[in-house]
Formats: structure tokens, C-alpha cells, sequence
């Protein structure tokens, strides 16, 4: 595998996936209790905006890029700019998921993080201090769910974030989410996947509905029309058991970033694939 996230770090997917990630954090620290995250596809949690990977492509400079100076109302979105980190209001490198999670959650929390590639496993390794309930492991994201799931704590959050490099890779995602429902009924779930003008998004959404899964919630951001053959139209997340709520609270801060980050007809959709 080829894949370096270094070439979309800050894209506008980067933007609504860790804007969600962060909201579906706070929701779980309104309980005192430990909680669980999981992380299956790490990466390395930092990225230069300046390197010569991120400037190659530019994708941040139409995600990220954007925000700094918005004045952003709503408390999710505020949230995640701030937690971006860009103090002068100008963005020079991008946290990955695992260091705003990190710094969301709580000492008493257990946090896991799983990257496949040596070098950005070893790379987020040496991002992060050493604490208690923190451990990275050099592995394989899908094979994690047998060895975690269910956690001790009973409650908390998994993120599965592939690439989607392999031919397969939304068929590995469906057979992971309903593998690891099945062993952690109650847990809360959060799966990345792109929208293009194909329909892999669709055929997943129509074979979890079939597994017989329940309690999914589709969280979807397009900065273009569906069916534009450019590429990356949109990033979807796909939510298993979200908090109460969610889905009208997490509404408006997307709605407010889809104005700063859409191109051309950007929606936001967010529905019930599956109620209870």
C-alpha cells in the first residue's frame, strides 16, 4: 500500500470528518465515566501544509484553508477550528485524527491508535507523549476490531478511516462494522468513505441495511453535484449507535462550513439510514 495521507491532510474531507469526530467526542465526555477510542487507520497526526506532498496537490488551501478568520456561531464547528490550532489565524500544518482525539479526550480514557505503514506508525509514535492508556500499534485496522472489541469500559468510540486504495475496501468496511456490531453491540461506530460519481457509497449503505444492522446515521458533506466526474464530490460518515440527537445538532455546523468549503452545488445530508 502506497498511501500517504500527507497529500490530503486539511482537504475538505479531513475538515467534516474531524468535525464530526470531535462532536461525537464531546457527547461521550458528558458522561464521567472512562470511555474507549479506537482508531483503525491512524496515520501519522501531524502533516506540514508546506511540505512538498501537501503542496503538490494544494487540497488543503480549498478545506482548512478556508476556515481561519470565519467566524463560525455554531459550537461543534467552533470546536473543531479551534482545536485546528491556527493561533495567528494562518495554517501551517494539519492534526490528524489521532492528536485531536487525543487532546479531546480524557486521562481516564483508553486510547488506541493502529497504523499499517512502519513509517507513519513510528512518525505518530514520536508525536505523542507517554501516558497511561495510550498505546500505537503497528498493525492491521481490520484484524484490530477482533483483538479490542468488545472493550473493557463498555463504552466509547470506534473511527474506521481507510484509504480506500483497495479494489474491496468498501466490502472489508461493511464486513468490519457488522463483524464488530456483533461483538459490541452497543458501541459507537464512525466510518469514513468518499462520494464520487460512483456507487460504491450506495451499494455499502444497501448491504449494512441488509446485514440487518440498526441505529445508523448517514452524516454526508458535498462541496459538488453528486454525479461530477472530477473525483472527490463529497466525504461521508456513516454513524452506528450516534448520541441523542445528533443528527439535528450536528446540522448546522456543517451547513456552516458547506458555505465556506462548497464549489459549486454543495448539500449536506443527514439521515436515518436504519432507526431503531
Amino acid at each position: 500500500m502506497n498511501y500517504r495521507h500527507a497529500f490530503h491532510a486539511g482537504n475538505f474531507a479531513d475538515v467534516h470528518k474531524h468535525l464530526v469526530l470531535l462532536a461525537l467526542i464531546d457527547r461521550l465526555k458528558r458522561k464521567p465515566t472512562p470511555l474507549f477510542f479506537l482508531d483503525t487507520h491512524a496515520g501519522r497526526g501531524r502533516y506540514d501544509l508546506n511540505s512538498s506532498d501537501a503542496s503538490r496537490g494544494g487540497e488543503w488551501q480549498n478545506g482548512v484553508g478556508k476556515l481561519p478568520g470565519s467566524r463560525l456561531t455554531s459550537e461543534d464547528a467552533q470546536r473543531y477550528l479551534q482545536a485546528s490550532g491556527f493561533p495567528d489565524g494562518v495554517a501551517r500544518e494539519y492534526f490528524g485524527s489521532p492528536l485531536l482525539a487525543l487532546r479531546a479526550l480524557r486521562d481516564i480514557d483508553r486510547v488506541v491508535f493502529v497504523e499499517q505503514q512502519t513509517s507513519e506508525a513510528a512518525a505518530l509514535e514520536r508525536e505523542l507523549p507517554r501516558r497511561r492508556n495510550l498505546s500505537v500499534v503497528c498493525g492491521d485496522g481490520y484484524t484490530a476490531l477482533k483483538t479490542y472489541l468488545p472493550p473493557k469500559e463498555n463504552r466509547g468510540l470506534v473511527l474506521i478511516d481507510p484509504p480506500y486504495e483497495a479494489d474491496n475496501e468498501f466490502a472489508l468496511v461493511e464486513r468490519a462494522l457488522t463483524f464488530s456490531l456483533s461483538r459490541w453491540p452497543n458501541g459507537m461506530f464512525a466510518v469514513w468513505y468518499p462520494l464520487k460519481a460512483t456507487k460504491e457509497a450506495q451499494r455499502m449503505h444497501g448491504a449494512v441495511v441488509k446485514a440487518g444492522l440498526r441505529k445508523l446515521l448517514l452524516v454526508e458533506l458535498l462541496v459538488r453535484p453528486h454525479d461530477s466526474p472530477i473525483g472527490l464530490n463529497g466525504s461521508g460518515m456513516l454513524i452506528a449507535n450516534p448520541p441523542w440527537q445528533f443528527d439535528t445538532e450536528i446540522r448546522g455546523a456543517l451547513e456552516e462550513v458547506r458555505g465556506r468549503l462548497a464549489q459549486d452545488e454543495g448539500q449536506v445530508h443527514v439521515r436515518w439510514l436504519v432507526g431503531e
